[in-house]
């Protein structure tokens, strides 16, 4: 019975030790793997490499890219991905990324979480030219109310 418990410990102690060894993932390690999901169209994996306040934004582009053609979408899932640049300022980083697809660099900014590094996206890094609404915005307390020139759609009422 002592010899179960000496190697009983020694297994529990082991794999704490494993454990606690475990290696953070780098800045271009997070960038690629978060690049290889969206490629994927796997958005609930790229949204574990990205912070909490990167969701929406990881959401509002899942709705994006279910409008793509499949031949759109098959060029993205076909593209090379490479890191061809990392900068890292304290909690902070950027890794350039060469994509094939769009023949263009781009660049991720990513913080630390936790501990761990995570993609920060903002509306503008998704959708081109984005205007952040004006001070006016929408909130638990805006009232919509049915607009007939834009086909029903609500618009926020004037208060």
């Amino acid at each position: 019975m002592t010899n179960y418990r000496r190697i009983l410990t020694l297994a529990v102690m082991g794999m704490m030790l494993l454990s606690s060894c475990k290696k953070r993932a780098t800045p271009q390690e997070v960038a690629l793997a978060f690049m290889h999901a969206i490629q994927d169209s796997n958005f609930d994996q790229a949204r574990d490499y990205a912070t909490k306040e990167s969701q929406q934004v990881i959401q509002i582009y899942s709705i994006f890219d279910g409008r793509r053609s499949d031949a759109e979408r098959e060029k993205i899932r076909k593209a090379k991905i490479e890191v061809v640049g990392v900068e890292e300022n304290g909690n902070k980083a950027s890794v350039t990324i060469q994509n094939s697809s769009a023949n263009q660099q781009e660049i991720l900014q990513l913080v630390k979480e936790s501990g761990q590094w995570k993609i920060s996206l903002t509306f503008e890094s998704i959708i081109p030219n984005y205007i952040p609404p004006a001070s006016q915005g929408l909130d638990s307390t805006t009232v919509l109310t049915p607009d007939t020139t834009t086909g029903g759609m609500g618009v926020p009422a004037v208060k």
